[in-house]
């Protein structure tokens, strides 16, 4: 399951570039920090012989742990609640021929203070150092969780080209937090009143990444828009269905708009050459961010 068309953004006169063609060899491997991250996000990549790994997919330990998140969308236990939601990842790429590996580092909720860095770091290096083309969360929205995979990964990275096996890199815009993104673009140029909730504005997505990787060029700034054909679409709402422990929150975070069509079709995401493997922190949001979806660790 593919994208039928990749092209730069905001222009397509140079016309669509078939991601088979791309990678016809190619290994990609995506890394989600949570069990819907790539489904939501990067679902016109998943492809048979492709790999993606599930990073905070662990059980927690404690049967009468409830965290905040968990409590909120309606489970028991934690426990349970984490169960269950490796059995919705496994659901929701069934059919893509991408082999699923969750791995055991648990969920921010789940944890007392960051995940350790440095056995994630080992893990992913070996993992990456076995395919053609990585992929990474860009952390739009700074969840700790997606940031930690975004720059654990970038670290194994450098430390595979220090050993003369530079990979592939793309970063993928976070979806449906590049949703908010795109409504504060609207907000503090007026174009809007309210905030939107649509996936149209690349230019926002082009201003995150120059914020955020200041030494990249206009070039590396505007993301590539990968537009998903109509069954692609259809295919991508049934893998997203499948959290179904997710979906009516993340829905109503963003207005009934989670899996509108148009949204879902425009995937997006940069190539990270490796002088840009170091991000620098951009700081916290600007005043007048709207909520993102909850305490959000999914």
């Amino acid at each position: 399951m593919t994208a039928d068309a990749e092209g730069p953004v905001p222009s397509d006169t140079e016309g669509p570039v078939t991601a088979e063609a791309e990678r016809a060899t190619a290994t990609v491997l995506l890394f989600s920090p949570h069990a819907d991250d790539v489904v939501l996000s990067s679902f016109g990549a998943l492809r048979p012989g492709g790999e993606a790994v599930t990073v905070f997919a662990g059980v927690p330990a404690d049967p009468a742990l409830l965290a905040p998140w968990d409590e909120r969308l309606g489970a028991r236990t934690s426990r349970e609640f984490a169960l269950e939601r490796l059995r919705e990842d496994a659901a929701a790429y069934r059919g893509t021929g991408v082999a699923l590996d969750a791995w055991a580092h648990l969920d921010g909720q789940y944890r007392p203070g960051p995940p350790d860095t440095g056995a994630l770091r080992r893990e992913m290096r070996q993992r990456i150092d076995r395919a053609g083309e990585v992929r990474l969360p860009a952390a739009i929205g700074d969840h700790p969780d997606h940031l930690a995979v975004r720059d654990t990964g970038l670290a194994a990275c450098r430390e595979l080209a220090a050993a003369g096996r530079p990979p592939r890199v793309r970063l993928y815009a976070d979806y449906p937090y590049q949703l908010f993104a795109m409504s504060n673009r609207h907000r503090a140029h007026g174009t809007w009143s309210t905030y939107t909730w649509h996936n149209e504005d690349p230019l926002a997505l082009t201003e995150w990444f120059a914020q955020h990787f200041p030494g990249g060029s206009k070039e590396h700034a505007r993301p590539r828009r990968h537009t998903l054909s109509d069954d692609t679409v259809a295919a991508k709402e049934r893998a997203v269905r499948c959290h179904r422990t997710q979906v009516p929150e993340l829905d109503r975070a963003t207005y009934g708009t989670l899996l509108d069509p148009a949204n879902l079709g425009r995937e997006y995401t940069w190539d990270l050459p490796a002088h840009l493997w170091e991000p620098v922190t951009a700081g916290p949001p600007s005043p007048g961010t709207p909520v993102r979806p909850g305490g959000r660790d999914t």
